[in-house]
C-alpha cells in the first residue's frame, strides 16, 4: 500500500499549483468566428433534435391508442 501523508495547507497548495499547470497547458485559444460556427451547429441541431422529438411524441401516443384499442379488445373477449 502507498505511503499516507498528511493533508497540510502547503501541501493542499502545491496540489492545487500542479493541476493549474496541468490545465494551463492544456487550454488553447480559439477565435471568436470559429466558436461562432461552432455554436450556431450547435443550436440547429438541438433544432433538428427537437423536430425529431416532436415527430417520435405523435408516434408514441399512436401506439399508446393503438395499445389501449387492443387492450379494450382483449378485455371484452374475455
Amino acid at each position: 500500500m502507498a505511503k499516507v501523508r498528511k493533508l497540510t495547507s502547503n501541501r493542499l497548495k502545491q496540489l492545487v499549483m500542479e493541476e493549474k499547470q496541468k490545465l494551463d497547458s492544456k487550454a488553447r485559444e480559439v477565435k471568436a468566428k470559429d466558436m461562432a460556427g461552432t455554436l450556431a451547429n450547435k443550436v440547429d441541431y438541438l433544432k433538428a433534435l427537437k423536430i425529431h422529438e416532436s415527430k417520435l411524441a405523435k408516434k408514441l401516443k399512436r401506439v399508446m391508442k393503438e395499445k389501449a384499442r387492443v387492450k379494450s379488445q382483449i378485455m371484452k373477449e374475455l
